[in-house]
């Protein structure tokens, strides 16, 4: 889960490892990285810290230089008026001008421009490690619902075995006709569950779609043992800090840090230079000049200090913020370990205790009906208590891989070929 712990431990899980070669059959590593791939969100993350780099780059440089042309001192009375030539202080001006900001001004503008890059790189964090966390749920509800629906066509076929000896019981007189109605509501009953199977195992499948643009119609490969935590419980708690949103967070706090520096030497003024050149009338001098422009903060107390007062302020809400948020994750971890934890019960409970119990009770009921010593009715009972059975086991399981990949994924982990 997080960079201390190790990767996922891929093996014999609880139930067994799934392996397919059916078309568009996936492991979960190939589903996680196909979902980074196709992702068009990461992929504006990546153009939006790209932009705010060439910004950063562009605050360091100076505005460019302008060009000034025009005529001064036309006249616009008398026998000389609308003249250009003909006035001595008419001049044809043309010049150049540059404005000089202070290099410290351009650096704390420039960080922070690169503190808002960093905090939206830190941002791919938060969408990898959703992205994969819904990936690696909708693919393990694909491996449960593609288990639960092989069980369940199991039994199926195996009732309908049974259909054939009833047809034959009751031309013979040895069984009754309502043993054949039985038996095919009892089949009814069974299709239904398998349709509700196939239901979300094309769930799965939009949902994988959706997330990686690729058609995935099965699973392959070992599942991750999902009957453990990915860490232990005080690995978990202290690794809260790695937390993509806690990074953003941090980031957030050293953005309204770096605006606060900028606006702390925003009242160092800024210098124009001016050279020029004016050509006068015939007979007169030309004429040059260097001109000077320098702002005046006059009212500093009321404008430059405010502004960085208020960022000041903006930088003590972030780290509020980022303590709030870390509270949060805190409560927010406890809740998934105990959902966790709970799911984890549910499921050893079905898998270890329920789910034998029901199989040995159908091998009994099947034994004796063989034998003549009970009916159909109860073998027709005992096996819909054991579809009930792989049901509630399939929606135990479904509960324990979402805690499990909500736990996992809390930190995006680095794609595995």
């Amino acid at each position: 889960m997080f960079h201390n712990i190790n990767r996922v431990a891929c093996g014999l899980p609880l139930t067994l490892c799934l392996f397919s070669t059916a078309a568009g059959a996936t492991s979960l590593a190939q589903a996680l990285s196909a979902a980074e791939d196709y992702s068009a969100e990461l992929s504006a993350n990546d153009h939006q810290v790209n932009a705010l780099n060439n910004m950063a780059d562009s605050a360091m440089q100076l505005p460019d230089p302008k060009l000034k042309f025009g005529i001064e001192n036309v006249p616009v009375q008398g026998g000389n008026g609308h003249r250009l030539t003909r006035e001595g202080m008419t001049m044809q001006r043309v010049g150049v001008m540059q404005q000089y900001v202070s290099s410290t001004k351009r650096e704390r503008r420039s960080e922070a421009i690169r503190s808002e890059a960093s905090k939206a790189a830190a941002n791919a964090g938060v969408i990898r490690a959703r992205l994969q966390r819904d990936t690696a749920q909708a693919w393990l509800n694909l491996a449960a619902s593609q288990k639960t629906l092989k069980a369940i066509e199991t039994l199926i076929a195996e009732t309908r075995r049974q259909g054939s000896v009833q047809t034959a019981g009751v031309a013979s007189g040895t069984a009754s006709a309502s043993s054949v109605l039985d038996l095919r509501l009892a089949l009814s009953t069974m299709e239904n569950e398998a349709d509700n199977a196939r239901r979300d195992l094309q769930i799965a499948q939009a949902r994988l779609m959706q997330l990686t643009g690729q058609n995935i119609t099965a699973v392959s490969g070992p599942l991750p043992r999902i009957e453990r935590l990915p860490a232990d419980e005080a690995t978990l708690i202290a690794a809260i800090k790695l937390h993509p949103e806690i990074v953003q967070a941090s980031r957030e706090a050293a953005t309204a840090r770096a605006k606060s520096r900028q606006s702390e030497v925003a009242a160092i003024p800024d210098v124009g230079v001016e050279v020029y050149y004016a050509k006068r009338a015939d007979g007169m001098d030309d004429m040059a000049g260097v001109m000077f422009t320098v702002d005046l903060p006059l009212f500093q107390g009321k404008r430059q200090d405010k502004d960085h007062a208020a960022d000041v302020s903006r930088t003590y809400q972030a780290t509020d913020q980022l303590t709030l948020l870390m509270r949060e994750h805190q409560a927010v971890l406890n809740q998934l370990i105990s959902q966790y934890n709970a799911a984890k019960a549910i499921y050893d409970r079905q898998v270890n205790e329920v789910l034998p119990l029901l199989r040995s009770k159908v091998r009994l009921v099947k034994a004796q009906y063989q034998s003549g010593g009970s009916g159909l009715s109860e073998l027709l009972s005992a096996r819909r208590d054991l579809l009930n059975g792989e049901v509630a086991r399939n929606n135990a399981e479904k509960a324990l891989a979402d805690a499990w990949a909500a736990i996992r994924y809390l930190t995006p982990q680095e794609s595995q070929s």
